[in-house]
């Protein structure tokens, strides 16, 4: 198997961005090597990441993955909309952060605070549920690797599904770094990869199976299905159903720390557009 099928779609939030050029394909997925590279954090040992080369879409693979518009009986959308200078322009200083301890002082900064309430304001106007936003994160990526996500045993989880209990919340996250960095997916939900690999195999895994199990599944019996590359430049931010979605960031060919908020909602992605068309 290695056809896209009709799934989760990439919907862009505003005029000029050209997805084509925002989009590879890799060649499949594959059991990660347990690296002993004291620069990076190991995989853990059952983790399953992109295979390589990566490719562009052909037409039809555009059709399937791209909408130019919502379906409102769906909410498995990956969307990517760009965040206002006012807000941005708190956080130039970002580029000086080099580690933890520096990205720790950097936030204490009274400019930084403003920047980040300006952020949960913004955030406020389009979200549909009632949750907490000081339940947000900022955090930093080491550059040039494949998938990012570390995992309680201190290792790198590869490609995942968010919260294996299944709740229904969506990740936001806006890239605060100098350099691109990218949002990694399979384009199908939880259900479609549960009826494929039952399909294919009906003892593997049931509908009591945890998320991870399944995605996990999915992966093992169909390695040649390509996993979505998507960039996120500077300034960006995506939404994506990450606990319904095999996922991981990846910071591939970047030389700066990737720095980024993110936080877990609901959000209403039509009003997402209509603010995207008066910014």
């Amino acid at each position: 198997m290695y056809q896209l099928i009709e799934g989760v779609k990439i919907f862009p939030s505003y005029n000029n961005i050209i997805l084509s050029e925002r989009v590879l394909l890799s060649s499949g997925t594959e059991e990660a090597s347990v690296s002993t590279d004291r620069c990076s954090t190991p995989y853990c040992r059952d983790a399953i990441i992109p295979r390589l080369p990566w490719r562009k879409l052909t037409e039809l693979e555009q059709q399937i993955l791209f909408s130019s518009q919502l379906d409102n009986s769906s909410n498995l959308y990956v969307s990517v909309f760009s965040i206002p200078q006012n807000i941005l322009g708190h956080f130039n200083e970002i580029s000086s952060v080099k580690n933890q301890k520096n990205l720790n002082y950097f936030l204490q900064k009274y400019r930084v605070k403003k920047g980040i309430s300006l952020i949960q304001d913004h955030i406020e106007t389009f979200r549909l549920q009632s949750a907490d936003l000081t339940k947000y994160g900022i955090g930093w990526n080491a550059p040039n690797q494949m998938t990012v996500t570390v995992g309680n045993r201190d290792c790198r989880v590869g490609l995942h599904i968010d919260n294996p209990r299944g709740s229904s919340l969506d990740r936001i996250l806006i890239n605060l770094g100098s350099e691109p960095r990218y949002f990694l997916f399979i384009n199908l939900s939880i259900q479609q990869l549960y009826r494929l690999v039952v399909k294919v195999d009906g003892n593997l895994v049931s509908e009591t199976s945890g998320s991870s199990r399944i995605c996990r599944a999915f992966m093992q019996r169909f390695p040649n299905y390509p996993v979505v590359k998507l960039k996120v430049e500077p300034g960006e931010a995506y939404i994506a159903p990450t606990e319904h979605i095999t996922h991981d960031g990846c910071t591939e060919g970047t030389n700066s720390l990737d720095v980024f908020f993110t936080l877990r909602s609901i959000f209403d992605y039509q009003g997402r557009v209509q603010q995207s068309v008066v910014m």
